[in-house]
């Protein structure tokens, strides 16, 4: 045996050896990834979500110093001084205290106000988390869509060089010419550009992926839902109206409580509060008790102005509830005719055309073993399964998010 053939033995050995181990190192490196998963990341990761919590919180001890009450005066007074003068005798002292009373509604009306400032805050939270649950949803679906072409890419690859080792042969042997052997080679040279074009791909979509789930870098992650298979959407908790449901619904009727928290405040501008005093008085040498109020005549300003336009402030929120109800209506609408169109489209079109497309693809194989067709329709069959093929992955991508679009259109977390 010669020293080079020797040399390309051991090598093959070696391979056919540490192979196994290095494929199983590969994927041991891989960590698989769920869309739950996914989505927790968003959620502890996303500084928005961090921000509006804060926000929330903001709000909530602004409500508390709603609730506390004016803090009462303490006045002290000296009359008559003057040189010489007996101060215990001459000068008149007082010593009294006032305090507030919003008899008018003010303290009422402004928690109210409060109140409708932490309920805000806390829509705007869900809000912001239910918006990124959907972003998350969304590219991971993409993402698991882009690895499913890339691996049926490999499998393309695969099969290409099989031919093309099935071909080299044949020419070697003298049985086909050279001619062929180049399609061949052309086609398994397009299945790797394409392959390598998947991966790209799907590195891309995963690295928006971990934009979304709030990371700067994306691992080996391989995502684990299953693709092929058509999960219906979420049954919505009302049945009648379940866009309704929405959190954008439900930051319109926030709207209208919060336009109606400040026409009661504008009304309790416009009435006077009731400001009492109760004290002590020494004059010439004599104590002696004094009380009183103080208020104001709302003779000429009750706030007139402002308090009418609150009203208006009311009717426009109305308004925009109103609209709010009817944009949710109509994307709901939109989204279950998308959801009934990518179903119907899969199990009724799609999944046929591709069972058809393999079917062919296997006949031409079996038929060109045995010379019964030529090489340029096998190739076309190849072709035809691989363009079915993505077809019908394209098809499950758009029916996975538009179950997506249903089930947010129903105020419903993905």
């Amino acid at each position: 045996m010669t020293r080079p053939v020797a040399k390309l033995l051991l090598t093959e050995l070696a391979i056919s050896i540490f192979l196994p181990f290095c494929m199983q190192a590969q994927s041991a490196q891989q960590q698989d990834l769920s869309l739950r998963d996914a989505i927790t990341s968003a959620i502890r990761n996303r500084p928005e979500l961090q921000a509006a919590t804060q926000n929330e919180e903001a709000a909530v001890q602004l409500r508390r110093q709603a609730r506390i009450i004016p803090n009462p005066r303490l006045f002290y007074q000296s009359e008559n001084l003057r040189p010489g003068v007996d101060f215990p005798q001459g000068v008149d002292t007082y010593a009294y205290a006032s305090e507030l009373l919003e008899v008018s509604g003010r303290r009422g009306a402004r928690i109210a106000a409060a109140d409708s400032t932490v309920r805000r805050a806390q829509l705007t939270l869900e809000l912001q988390r239910r918006t990124i649950e959907l972003h998350v949803a969304q590219a991971y679906w993409e993402a698991l869509r882009l690895q499913y072409l890339r691996t049926l890419a490999d499998q393309n690859v695969g099969y290409y060089r099989e031919i093309l080792d099935y071909h080299q042969k044949r020419f070697n042997e003298g049985k086909i010419a050279a001619v062929d052997l180049l399609r061949v080679r052309l086609e398994e040279a397009r299945a790797e550009a394409s392959a390598e074009s998947s991966r790209l791909a799907e590195a891309q979509a995963k690295q928006k992926l971990a934009r979304e789930m709030g990371l700067v870098t994306a691992n080996n992650w391989r995502l684990t839902e299953p693709f092929d298979v058509l999960n219906p959407p979420k049954e919505p908790a009302s049945t009648n109206n379940p866009q309704d449901e929405r959190i954008e619904v439900g930051l319109a009727r926030q709207s209208i409580d919060a336009a109606r928290a400040n026409l009661m405040t504008q009304k309790a501008q416009g009435r006077p509060d009731i400001d009492v005093l109760f004290g002590y008085k020494r004059t010439a040498g004599f104590d002696t008790m004094i009380a009183g109020f103080q208020v104001n005549l709302p003779v000429f300003d009750r706030n007139q102005g402002a308090a009418s336009a609150a009203r208006f402030d009311v009717e426009a929120s109305q308004s925009m509830l109103a609209a709010a109800r009817q944009q949710s209506a109509n994307d709901l609408e939109l989204a279950r005719i998308s959801f009934d169109t990518w179903r119907r489209q899969v199990s009724e079109r799609y999944r046929p055309l591709l069972d058809q497309a393999i079917d062919i693809a296997n006949i031409s194989r079996a038929a060109y073993r045995e010379g019964g067709t030529d090489l340029l329709r096998l190739l076309d069959a190849e072709r035809l399964r691989v363009d079915t093929q993505s077809a019908w992955v394209e098809a499950l991508g758009n029916y996975h998010q538009s179950v997506l679009s249903l089930e947010y259109a129903e105020g419903l977390e993905p």
